[in-house]
C-alpha cells in the first residue's frame, strides 16, 4: 500500500520551505522531506509535488515546525527536531543523517569527521553523497558539513544559501 504524502508550505525570512508529511509516524504524522528555502511559493510547491506530495496538509498536521522554522530563519536558536519517516533510507544513510542532526548550531564538521563518527572512516565521499541527497535540509543541518579545509562544498540550495545559513547560526 502506497503512503499518501501531504505538504505544508511555510514562508520564512529565508524563503518558502516545503514540508512533506507522511502518515507513518508514531504520532500519526511525521516529516518525510523538506525543501531548501525557495524564492517563491510556487517553486516550493513544485518541489513538494515532485516529491509526491500532492495534497495540502492541515495546520494541525504540520504542528509547530513551521513556527520553529520561521524562528530559525530570524536567527533564533530553536530545536528543529521532528518525528521523521525514515522509510526507504538505508542504514548507512540514516546513521549519517542522524549524526548530522547532532552537530551543534553554529559549528561545522568535515565530511571525514562524519564518516569516522558513523564507523566508516574511509567513506568521506559517500558521506558527501548522503549530504548531497539529504531529504530534510535545515532539519538535518547538512549546511554544517564542510570540506576538511573548512571550505564550503555543494548544497542543494546553492553555496550562497549554505553560507547564509552558517552566518545565521553564527558559525565561524
Amino acid at each position: 500500500m502506497e503512503t499518501k504524502l501531504r505538504f505544508h508550505l511555510c514562508e520564512t525570512r529565508l524563503g518558502w520551505i516545503g514540508l512533506v508529511l507522511s502518515p507513518r509516524g508514531p504520532t500519526g504524522v511525521c516529516l518525510r522531506a523538506t525543501t531548501t528555502p525557495r524564492p517563491s511559493r510556487d517553486e516550493a510547491l513544485r518541489e513538494v509535488s515532485e516529491m509526491g506530495a500532492l495534497e495540502p496538509a492541515g495546520e494541525a498536521e504540520a504542528g509547530d515546525l513551521p513556527r520553529r522554522l520561521q524562528a530559525f530563519a530570524e536567527g533564533r536558536r530553536v530545536d528543529l527536531s521532528a518525528d521523521i519517516d525514515w522509510g526507504g533510507v538505508s542504514a548507512f544513510r540514516r546513521a549519517v543523517l542522524e549524526e548530522t542532526m547532532r552537530i551543534p548550531a553554529g559549528e561545522t564538521r568535515s565530511y571525514g569527521w562524519l564518516a569516522r563518527k558513523v564507523g566508516r572512516p574511509r567513506a568521506a565521499r559517500a558521506v558527501g553523497r548522503v549530504m548531497a541527497t539529504n531529504p530534510l535540509p535545515i532539519v538535518v543541518p547538512c549546511h554544517r558539513v564542510v570540506a576538511s579545509d573548512g571550505s564550503l562544498h555543494g548544497y542543494g540550495g546553492g553555496l550562497d544559501v549554505k553560507a547564509a545559513l552558517l552566518r545565521l547560526e553564527g558559525a565561524r
